[in-house]
């Protein structure tokens, strides 16, 4: 191609090119007429200047467009989103309908991201930042707000140091401080002293001493021959620099073990006791070492402890075993442990332990004891056994209060042997129904202290009580049996009575349930208990044998009954006219109130008249048994009525069908109900 068709060619693309690059301006020109017609243009303003210089801004929501800095928009509301190098960015709603001409947008410095090491680095180092703890670590990575600030790093091994910081905003900074180990010193001293100092392994000299150490934990050991070496971690802090100590080194132990058969004892070191089957001593001390177990021969030994290996020290105890001989009375079957042995006597071989030995016998109460044996002497065990009923004797309370307060005394009559109960023909004032009659009382029994009260009465049987503390009177004899039988039922003892359809069925002779005294257990209270023996072997009278009524011996007739009864005792007062209270005089010599007056007693005994046979000793009598004999029943014992020298005798009786106002009763019962 020539030269003028080059030249052309290149004014054809030429004039092209401007050619569309005009129709490209018209183009916007007008689509540009309708827009600036609807178009919002708004000034943005930044701040601070340095935010201004090289910002960017752009409609984040809305239809507008951002050149250079001023908004071109329309409709009524948009969101401008602006960003400059070191300054948060920020989105800005601008509402065309309050929004004149310009807009002022406030930028703020961005933090600063900062780290900062140490020299070591320590993953316990501590921060703060201005004061304030912030974090632990080897390093510290933070924002910071441009500006100043001040860093410290802490560790307990190092001195604190201190980093001031000048933060500039959009330059990330990174700093070093390096750190100082503490510098303190170690001071030991021991008793004894000349030890040597160990530090980390490295002999440092002989106690006392004082070395410098820098911060951290060093392992000290102090070590002297013949004694025991101490080893501790000390630590230098920055809080605390210095470490002290002042050992007291123990003597060098030896150790030494301990065997013992049987296992279960006791072992004894210098006679102290010790469970340690292996034991440390001071070498070159001398020790005394036990070891015992009951049953068993003790073994003691004397130990040395040497620097050597671990030294053993045995003991085998032997039984210890003693002879024991065991005897009663009467024989009876013999257990040892449990395990039957045969019947006494017996000599038994047994080791020095707690025997429990158990004697038994039909009949009689058994025995079960403890004892120890030994080797040093035989053991001799005799034991005399009791009947049951021998032992419940002595085991017996002598004084009892049973329901409704009233008390009751225990006898026991065999101590006096028999006794005449009646009166000989020739005594004064004796009546022909006073049979003499030879009576053996051989069970013990309780009697009650003091008549029967109405108030006591009235539990059994509602009725008028005139006088509480009065004894119950004009009640029959069935009656009284009645209460004796109600008060068996409510104490849990066999009826001594059997009564139905009104009337006496059957008596239990054997019962130990309450009943009335017998006439011979009532003389033997008034006229043998807690009496000095006499010939006769019973007294004439309640107070012995005096026929001249003692001072307060009872409430009888006295001289203020003068013109109610027949007859009263001449110089006597009792100070009561008619029936007094129960117990209202001192107790007689058998410990018992109102025997001697107040109001007569029933007994138990059908009212029989025949005379005795001849020789005969009637063992704990009740009287007949059969009908045939009669209803009446024996009344003893004086009144408050009686004043004659035949009514006031022990010996007294008479015989009633009905009850009566002078007559009461007092019950009893015996300690054991079977035969003995």
């Amino acid at each position: 191609m020539s030269e003028l068709q080059q030249k052309l060619s290149t004014a054809k693309k030429g004039f092209r090119a401007r050619l569309l690059l005009g129709r490209i301006a018209v183009a916007v020109v007008l689509a540009m007429v309708p827009l600036i017609y609807f178009t919002h243009i708004v000034a943005l303003q930044i701040t601070p200047r340095s935010a201004a210089i090289n910002f960017s801004a752009a409609v984040e929501s809305g239809n507008g467009v951002v050149v250079f800095d001023s908004l071109f928009a329309f409709g009524a509301r948009a969101v401008v989103r602006v960003e400059s190098p070191g300054f948060i960015a920020r989105e800005v709603a601008i509402d065309f309908s309050r929004v004149a001409e310009r807009v002022l947008i406030e930028m703020h410095d961005a933090p600063v991201m900062v780290t900062v090491t140490t020299d070591p680095p320590l993953a316990q180092t501590r921060w703060r930042i201005d004061g304030v703890y912030v974090a632990t670590g080897a390093q510290l990575s933070r924002a910071f707000q441009p500006g100043a600030a001040r860093v410290e790093a802490e560790h307990e091994f190092y001195r604190a140091e201190v980093l001031q910081l000048e933060v500039r905003a959009g330059d990330a900074m990174t700093h070093r401080i390096n750190l100082s180990p503490v510098i303190g010193a170690i001071d030991i001293d021991s008793e004894p002293d000349g030890a040597a100092v160990f530090i980390d392994g490295d002999e440092k000299g002989v106690t006392p001493i004082q070395v410098a150490a820098a911060g951290g934990v060093h392992r000290a050991r102090v070590a002297l021959p013949g004694f025991a070496a101490v080893e501790e971690d000390l630590v230098i802090t920055a809080r605390a620099p210095t470490a002290m100590r002042d050992y007291r080194l123990a003597a060098q132990r030896a150790p030494l073990r301990v065997n013992a058969t049987p296992d279960g004892g006791a072992l004894l070191v210098d006679g102290v006791l010790t469970n340690a089957a292996q034991l440390s001593l001071a070498v070159g001390s001398t020790h005394t070492i036990a070891y015992q177990k009951p049953g068993y021969f003790s073994q003691t030994k004397t130990v040395l402890a040497k620097t050597s290996a671990p030294a053993t020290v045995s003991f085998a105890l032997k039984k210890e075993m003693g002879e024991v001989i065991i005897r009663s009375t009467p024989r009876a079957d013999l257990f040892i442990n449990g395990a039957a042995m045969g019947v006494t006597p017996q000599t038994i071989l047994l080791q020095a332990l707690p025997q429990k030995i158990k004697l038994t016998r039909a009949d009689y109460r058994g025995a079960e004891f403890t004892v120890m044996p030994s080797a040093s002497a035989p053991l001799l065990i005799e034991r005399e056994l009791q009947t049951e009923l021998m032992a419940r004797l002595t085991q017996a309370a002598p004084l009892i209060t049973v329901g409704g307060g009233i008390k009751m005394k225990l006898f026991d009559p065999r101590r006096r042997g028999r006794f005449s109960m009646g009166a000989p023909s020739d005594e004064a004032g004796r009546r022909a129904n006073e049979f003499q009659r030879a009576v053996a009382l051989t069970k013990p029994f309780y009697v009650s202290v003091a008549e029967i009260t109405e108030e006591q009465f009235a539990e059994y049987k509602p009725t008028p009580v005139a006088g509480k503390h009065h004894p119950v009177r004009d009640v029959s004899w069935l009656d009284a049996a009645g209460f004796a039988n109600w008060m068996s039922a409510r104490d849990g003892l066999a009826p001594a009575y059997q009564i139905a359809a009104g009337a006496l069925q059957n008596f239990d002779a054997t019962a130990d349930g309450y009943r009335l005294p017998s006439e011979a257990e009532w003389e033997w209270l008034a006229r043998v208990a807690g009496h000095a023996q006499n010939a006769n072997g019973a007294a004439r009278f309640v107070w012995g044998d005096d026929d001249t009524v003692p001072k307060n011996s009872g409430n009888f007739a006295d001289e203020s009954a003068k013109g109610s009864v027949a007859k009263y005792i001449p110089r006597y007062r009792d100070g009561f006219v008619g029936v007094a209270p129960v117990a209202s005089f001192a107790a007689d010599a058998a410990g018992l109130h109102d025997v001697a007056g107040n109001v007569s007693e029933w007994v138990h005994d059908v009212y029989d008249l025949r005379p005795p046979t001849p020789g005969q000793v009637v063992r704990n009598p009740f009287g007949p048994r059969d009908a045939a004999h009669g209803d009446s029943r024996v009344v003893k014992g004086a009144s408050f009525r009686s004043a004659t020298l035949t009514g006031l005798r022990a010996s007294f009786r008479e015989g009633l069908l009905r009850g009566r106002d002078d007559v009461g009763f007092r019950v009893a019962r015996y300690l054991y109900g079977k035969e003995e």
